[in-house]
């Protein structure tokens, strides 16, 4: 699936290659006949408005949104396993698979970055992506309902991650707990987090139990891929 890819690209920081190759992004995006036609003009609209916007602009409203609030996190353990221990496992098993389906990735680099997971799903065949993307459907979902909340044009990528998944709509209850959130990257937020979050130095720093950013664990299995893809290699 080449428009994960483009997608991948979309939700990186954004910077002048960015803006350079609008013009593939929007053909890759427009012969994609998985998405609705709907999120399909959403997505077109929304790089032919980063392709004419100010650059600084454009990188200050991602920071805005995703630098400021754990909750909108682009790296997919954080909402599953926080600064637990189990994190650092699962980053080492998830790398793993990468470098088994020949993506190496920078040192400085987690592989948990959902650019770099998309570039990863976008490698593979088109059923073994979707399987992929329906592996982390209630992370989607959840951030796609953030963004929808705080009415961001980045909820557009996430729709389309949705329908390329074939993620079904959420159910009534996952909406009403969605809706009673509370926004953890308002000022009142982050002062509360300045003023409890403690400082701890040692080995057991950062080793809470696995839970999202709404207080409730998220299953989320690596195991039967893992064994696909390293059968398939």
């Amino acid at each position: 699936m080449q428009t994960l890819k483009a997608i991948a690209v979309m939700l990186h920081y954004p910077d002048e290659t960015l803006q350079r190759h609008a013009g593939e992004l929007v053909d890759m995006v427009g012969a994609e006949r998985r998405l609705s036609s709907v999120t399909r003009r959403q997505l077109i609209d929304l790089i032919r408005h980063w392709q004419s916007e100010d650059l600084l602009d454009l990188q200050a409203a991602y920071v805005g949104l995703f630098d400021r609030s754990r909750a909108l996190s682009l790296h997919l353990f954080e909402h599953v396993h926080g600064e637990s221990r189990d994190r650092g496992q699962a980053m080492v098993d998830l790398q793993d698979i990468y470098r088994k389906q020949g993506l190496d990735i920078a040192a400085n680099e987690l592989p948990d970055y959902v650019p770099l997971f998309l570039e990863f799903c976008s490698r593979l065949p088109e059923q073994d992506a979707r399987e992929w993307l329906q592996e982390v459907a209630h992370l989607l979902l959840l951030l796609h309902g953030r963004l929808q909340q705080r009415e961001s044009s980045y909820a557009a990528l996430f729709q389309a991650l949705l329908e390329l998944g074939e993620v079904a709509e959420p159910d009534a209850d996952f909406r009403r707990q969605l809706s009673e959130e509370e926004r953890d990257d308002t000022p009142e937020a982050l002062d509360r987090v300045w003023a409890e979050e403690p400082v701890i130095f040692g080995p057991t720093d950062g080793c809470g139990g696995a839970r999202t950013n709404t207080g409730q664990a998220v299953p989320v299995e690596w195991t039967d891929r893992r064994k696909t893809v390293t059968e398939e290699s």
